[in-house]
């Protein structure tokens, strides 16, 4: 894990102990503090950034709700309200010809995704896989929410996911990188031939 995966955990930690240790409505307060932390940190580029402050947005009103409800679940349940939302996010930028996927990888890997045309079907596909995967995430994080205490949640509900994920990143990037020897470095000319592949 790197520096940045260890920082996404700071909030999960941060409410985690202030809950054991506080009352709910502190525990809310210090893991969205925590949470504005990260998404200071992790600025980056448009798309990222405003997916990230699309997420910030739904943790903040779960949290409002999990103060008002004195409820832990409440707050806990953005994970899973996040996931079901980012499904018809990943669709409407497919339906309009810039799928997601596409996006995100071309502000993370520019010199790489960025030779690949937005449209192009390797960016539809992955964007179609994230969507079944932040589909299928949510239907279980809802159900370990429901099933297990909010401690057992916050290990369980990253551990199970933690391989799959890895290898949807490691899968839509290997993919994406070989689309991306099909074109041409940017520099030259756009009407260059395809690389054969």
């Amino acid at each position: 894990m790197n520096q940045r995966t260890l920082l996404s955990l700071l909030p999960a930690g941060i409410f985690w102990v202030l809950w054991r240790t506080t009352e709910t409505w502190i525990a809310i307060v210090g893991g969205f503090a925590a949470s504005l932390i990260v998404l200071k940190y992790n600025r980056g580029q448009p798309v990222i950034a405003v997916l990230t402050l699309f997420g910030i947005v739904v943790v903040g009103v779960s949290g409002l709700v999990g103060i008002i409800w004195d409820s832990p679940k409440a707050y806990l349940a953005s994970g899973p309200v996040a996931d079901f939302l980012f499904v018809p996010v990943y669709i409407v930028s497919i339906a309009m010809r810039k799928p997601l996927v596409g996006a995100v990888a071309r502000e993370l890997f520019p010199t790489i995704a960025g030779r690949v045309p937005i449209e192009n079907r390797v960016f539809v596909i992955w964007s179609f896989a994230w969507a079944a995967f932040n589909l299928a995430q949510g239907v279980v994080r809802f159900w370990l929410l429901s099933e297990l205490s909010v401690g057992e949640y916050l290990v369980w509900s990253r551990v199970v996911f933690w391989p799959v994920s890895t290898l949807m990143f490691v899968g839509s990037a290997t993919m994406i990188y070989r689309e991306s020897l099909k074109y041409p470095p940017r520099g030259v000319p756009r009407d260059a031939e395809p690389v054969p592949a």
